[in-house]
């Protein structure tokens, strides 16, 4: 049973009630560099093969700028709806290819990444040349309550 909720978790760690992050975490020396002017290509090279599918897949369709991670990221009801159950093995109630094993290294750098963006929002995007859905987001944040860490 703790197998599967650790899968399940892999992708629903920020997938919660609220915007969540931790500000400590964020700040950390070499986080700006990590997601400065973060693509889908690059984000992909860091991802196990069976959820490049499904990353790209979703940031096609949640109504976010292809390349913008602020949005995606604030915006996790609607992307993880579309992630999970392509990335998920039947076993889990998906379709997808992925284990436990790669959906467990997946964890912890969607973890990461998500709680960046959402401590930081468009930080790593200042002076980058992605097309970005910075309305979308900041609509997003307004409807959601914020819950802060450090």
């Amino acid at each position: 049973m703790q197998t599967i909720t650790l899968a399940l978790a892999a992708f629903s760690a920020i997938a919660n009630a609220a915007l969540t992050y931790n500000i400590t975490q964020a700040t950390q020396p070499g986080e700006f560099q990590k997601y400065h002017c973060l693509t889908t290509d690059e984000w992909n090279k860091r991802l196990p093969a069976c959820v490049v599918p499904c990353q790209i897949k979703a940031n096609q369709q949640d109504g976010c700028a292809y390349d913008d991670f602020a949005c995606h990221s604030v915006n996790y009801s609607v992307f993880s709806e579309i992630i999970e159950p392509c990335a998920f093995p039947p076993s889990l109630g998906g379709h997808g290819t992925c284990s436990l094993e790669d959906l467990g290294r997946v964890r912890p750098l969607v973890q990461d990444m998500g709680n960046w963006f959402n401590a930081t929002l468009y930080t790593a995007y200042a002076g980058c040349p992605q097309e970005l859905s910075i309305l979308k987001t900041l609509g997003i944040v307004a409807r959601e309550r914020t819950v802060i860490t450090h």
